[in-house]
């Protein structure tokens, strides 16, 4: 086999190096990069080069020259060259050529920016040596977790008590580490020879004193005092800098019906995921176990942007021997790679999972003009995943023909042939573009029938991830991310940042036959204090502001991305804002200070010279150049990416773990909908990340003083008097009956296929007072009991108890029958009879509209439905007649579900009149009308 493709190679050209001076930690460094990426992405990937190991196997010896084997110090010719050798070691090339031209390629793949893998760990990981034959003992076996089970939920539980303990421990650390380096500011900001003196110099003894409160010691205070003078002082800053959450993906399944009902047993699992970040919510076992091998997954990414010429191209040719190459070295990194944990090195040698995954699927999409917000944009990215998955799925089987299958095959074959089987069903029923289609079918077919034959070299292969040190050495998102920010910057000579329209947006703005000029005053603005309105040229000079002032001005513009960025002492001298508006260093450190405010703008001139200055922060601006620009640039909706990736996950072999992004003040309710949401589309798995607050958040809390304490009077001596050991107050309880004759109504309903009607009887303000239950077709002792059941609540409700009492005490319980519920259009799933009954009567007497788990947009507003007259209407009236009664007498509250009738009457003026009731030709006219 060849690894050299021509497909693969006119792709993989090599960019233009330039030697770039960066700063490192222990200074600065010179690196041979490619000329297009930014610092920020060397930086990255230098630090994925510190972290490569370099071990080799006995007798390895170089492979060839390549001519990128400079760039980053050789790092990416290293990678690929420790694989080659290993692979040549383990059998994977019948000799030293097979593997030259594996990492020429490789290597050409990485510096072209075709594909990265992920960082790794060092040596000083685990690892089960793949030549030495050590006999070892199995990997312990770990039992999953279960929503509705009480293990599971105090493992989940011990997880938000450690995340809760982090956080805590890390904002004490962090603010512990300031106030230690207050005090070698102190010392560094005063003159003397008592600046080290905690009685004479005052900001040290404050700082001390924060420091104490902060939980330092004495001691640890007296040897900052001394490291801070003349010494290397301690950087606690740093130490406070180390602390991190943890990144290890835990699973825990639920169960769909529940979750899609809105059962409380998922509150805890939402609080955790808020709080910790890694946890994910599956159905099923198996996605379960595959969530868990994420965690000691070799990972990787394959840029699809990069396979899309600038015409709209896909290469498919080149594509699939991009993924076949990758998923070959990920399968070596699996058998030479290291582990955090002894247990995840023996699971990995025994079923040797991959996670690879794509980047930059919203560019790609975008290139051709669609979006993944609308139906086109979702079907093509799910041919291209289809297409990415039989190419990876086959290059696994074509490993196991040549080697061995992954070692607890045997076991799961019929698991995963018949996973292959569905898959190859799903996409025979896709209908989209000819030729990707057509190469996935192909390659899933032969996959299959290698599969049955020799077996699969990966337990699973395929995966959907979020890897923030990834994406930005690609400079593209993963999985299935939108486009996200629309513009990039561009680095000057002079490492300016200039910002400027992503690539993906100008094409795809070409391909819908607009001009990136169309939409460069919404993303950019004009950069300019010119004609901008309210604050410009000639209004800062009538402020004072000089020539100079101005020009600095302008040219911060360029870089700065709002206007309290630019008006600030970074680009206007402080001394110069003091003279001018005279105010004092106390007020230039203020962290709200605004100079545009203490010039007089108001906050409404300040915005509309910010939007003409720097462009729309709001992407509903752009529909001021058309709707179709804004479909094409609009980051997609909730329902959206939900659709999207549930087409995406039928495809793939792991579930998605990439989070759904939550704001930084949403909290557990949000969380228990995107679970609804997520359980009730089909979705495998699914995770939250809520947002960091902004740095400048603040609580206004106000300063109230504490509370006097109250003076013990003196002790009075006086007549003793009787005292009262017990008072009793009882309640007087009397019955409230229902009238003789009453209104109400009647729901039928099932209940996970059972029938169940419910009977209400109200009062005559349209109060519920009694209900029965009716059940066919079940046993005798069950209806009885639902009979007695339902007198025993209705004598409460004539007692006085509130019904709110019986909702909250009966919601949510849960038993069989239970499940979906058909025949009412608010309660679609229920976790049990009384469950399904309470939700009823809380949605049709309380307006508790929370409790319903239907489509809002699918219901009439009246409660009522559209009824056999919908449209009818009732004759117009001049005056209402006096025999006219409230029609709250006559229709039932709990039937009109919470509509006001109090405003209503019944006009008698369909009564019959006397002279017609003699006639009996009339009488029975009238009636067959009626």
């Amino acid at each position: 086999m060849s690894y050299l493709s021509p497909a693969l190679s006119a792709l993989a050209t090599l960019p233009d190096l330039e030697l770039r001076e960066i700063e490192r930690v222990n200074g600065f460094a010179e690196v041979l990069c490619p000329r297009d990426l930014t610092t920020v992405q060397v930086e990255a990937w230098m630090d994925w080069a510190d972290s490569l190991p370099r071990d080799l196997p006995a007798g390895a010896t170089e492979l060839s020259a390549n001519p990128e084997e400079d760039a980053f110090d050789g790092a990416m010719a290293g990678y690929a060259h420790r694989l080659a050798q290993w692979g040549l070691r383990l059998g994977y090339f019948p000799d030293a050529k097979t593997a030259a031209e594996f990492a020429d390629m490789l290597g050409m793949t990485l510096l072209a920016g075709l594909a990265a893998p992920t960082i790794g760990l060092k040596s000083s990981g685990h690892r089960v040596h793949p030549t030495a034959g050590d006999r070892l003992p199995a990997a312990a076996e770990t039992a999953p977790l279960f929503l509705d089970d009480h293990a599971g939920r105090n493992a989940i539980n011990q997880l938000l008590i450690e995340a809760r303990a982090s956080a805590l421990a890390a904002a004490t650390q962090t603010r512990l580490a300031q106030a230690l380096d207050e005090i070698t500011s102190a010392i560094d900001r005063s003159e003397g020879e008592q600046r080290a003196s905690l009685k004479h110099n005052p900001a040290l003894a404050r700082a001390a004193a924060r420091a104490r409160r902060f939980g330092a010691s004495d001691a640890v205070i007296a040897r900052q005092i001394q490291l801070s003078q003349g010494m290397a002082p301690a950087d606690w800053s740093r130490v406070a800098a180390t602390a991190q959450k943890s990144s290890r993906f835990r699973a825990v399944i639920g169960e769909r019906d529940l979750l899609a009902a809105g059962d409380p047993s998922a509150v805890l699992a939402a609080e955790t995921a808020l709080e910790t970040g890694t946890l994910n919510v599956v159905f099923a076992p198996q996605d379960a176990e595959a969530i868990e091998a994420q965690n000691f997954a070799a990972r990787a990414a394959i840029n699809v942007e990069r396979f899309i010429s600038d015409d709209g191209v896909f290469a498919v040719d080149a594509f699939i021997d991009g993924v076949t190459l990758w998923t070959q070295a990920l399968d070596i990194e699996a058998a030479v790679g290291f582990s955090a944990t002894l247990d995840d090195s023996l699971r990995r040698a025994a079923t040797r999972p991959l996670a690879l995954t794509l980047a930059g699927l919203g560019e790609a999409i975008m290139r051709h003009g669609l979006s993944l917000g609308e139906p086109a944009g979702i079907d093509l990215a799910t041919h291209i995943f289809a297409l990415f998955e039989a190419a990876a799925v086959h290059a696994s089987a074509s490993l196991a023909a040549h080697l061995a299958p992954y070692d607890n095959f045997a076991v799961d074959k019929a698991e995963q042939t018949d996973r292959l089987s569905q898959r190859l069903y799903r996409i025979t029923a896709l209908k989209g573009p000819a030729e990707i289609k057509s190469a996935a079918l192909d390659l899933t077919q032969t996959a299959l029938k290698l599969t049955k034959k020799t077996g699969l070299r990966n337990a699973q292969v395929t995966a959907l991830f979020d890897d923030a040190e990834l994406a930005l050495r690609l400079g593209a998102g993963l999985g299935d991310k939108g486009v996200g920010a629309l513009l990039t910057v561009m680095e000057t000579e002079d490492g300016v940042f200039v910002p400027t329209i992503k690539p993906c947006v100008i094409r795809g703005l070409s391909s819908i036959s607009h001009s990136w000029g169309d939409v460069r005053q919404i993303l950019l603005g004009n950069r300019s204090l010119i004609d901008a309105p309210h604050i410009n040229v000639a209004a800062l000079k009538s402020q004072g502001l000089s020539e100079f002032e101005i020009n600095r001005l302008e040219a911060a513009l360029l870089t700065a991305s709002s206007l309290a960025e630019v008006f600030s002492v970074r680009h206007i001298d402080a001394a110069f804002i003091q003279d001018i508006w005279g105010l004092s260093e106390s007020d230039l450190s203020d962290p709200a200070f605004n100079l545009l405010s203490v010039m007089g703008f108001s906050e409404t001139e300040i915005q509309e010279a910010d939007i003409h200055i720097f462009g729309h922060k709001n992407p509903e601006a752009l529909r001021l150049v058309s709707d179709q620009v804004y479909q094409l640039l609009s980051p997609p909706g909730r329902k959206a990416q939900i659709h999207l990736r549930q087409s995406i996950e039928s495809l793939i072999d792991a579930p998605a773990t990439t989070p759904f992004p939550l704001t930084w003040d949403q909290g557990v309710v949000d969380v228990m909908k995107i679970y609804s949401l997520a359980a009730s589309s089909g979705l495998r798995a699914v995770s939250v990340l809520r947002a960091d607050p902004p740095p400048d958040f603040k609580l206004d809390i106000p300063d109230i003083e504490d509370a006097p304490k109250r003076p013990i009077p003196e002790p009075v001596i006086e007549k003793a008097a009787p005292r009262v050991i017990e008072k009793i107050v009882e309640r007087e309880r009397s019955r409230t009956k229902l009238p003789d004759r009453r209104k109400g109504y009647i729901q039928k309903a099932g209940v996970g296929g059972h029938k169940v009607y419910i009977h209400t009887g109200e009062y005559e303000d349209g109060s519920i007072g009694e209900i029965f239950i009716d059940m066919h077709k079940e046993g005798a002792a069950f209806r009885s009991l639902m009979n007695n059941f339902a007198i025993a609540i209705s004598i409460g409700l004539q007692y006085g108890v509130p019904l709110e009492e019986f909702v909250d005490a009966y919601v949510f319980t849960r038993f069989e029958p239970a499940g979906p519920v058909t025949g009412n259009d608010r309660v679609k799933s229920a976790t049990s009879i009384l469950d399904y009954i309470f939700r009823e009567l809380a949605i049709s007497y309380l307006d508790r509209d929370d409790l319903s788990n239907a489509d809002p947009d699918e219901l009439n507003a009246d409660g009522l439905g559209q009824g056999y007259f919908h449209g009818d209407t009732l004759p117009e009236t001049d005056d209402v007649p006096s025999n006219a009664m409230p029609a709250s007498q006559l229709i039932s509250k709990g039937f009109a579900r919470g509509t006001a009738t109090d405003n209503l009457v019944v006009v008698p003026f369909g009564n019959r009149k006397k002279q017609d009731a003699v006639n009996p030709a009339f009488e029975k006219d009238d009636v067959e009308e009626r």
